[in-house]
């Protein structure tokens, strides 16, 4: 049985769909660029499908954006935990 979504995945699932709007794409056409089916960009972003690495990696290069962006919205102790925070030295 899949593992249930976290709320890190509702996050990117929202900021997925919000990019992908942006852009005036549909989720087939984001499906294709991924290599996914129409159906599995739907349960991402609709947050039934959970998001691994590899997924957030596909993500940002089939949306031309960085990780930041994919996580917009994160809690900052998360950005720090994953060493992603902007105020590092």
């Amino acid at each position: 049985m899949p593992a249930k979504p976290e709320p890190v995945d509702a996050l990117i699932a929202g900021n997925v769909r919000a990019i992908r709007a942006r852009r005036k794409e549909r989720q087939a056409d984001l499906a294709a660029d991924l290599g996914w089916s129409p159906p599995v960009v739907g349960d991402l972003e609709n947050g039934r499908r959970r998001v691994t690495v590899a997924d957030m990696i596909k993500l940002c290069r089939a949306l031309e954006v960085d990780l930041h962006e994919l996580l917009h919205g994160i809690d900052e102790d998360d950005l720090r935990a994953l060493g992603l925070d902007r105020r590092r030295d």
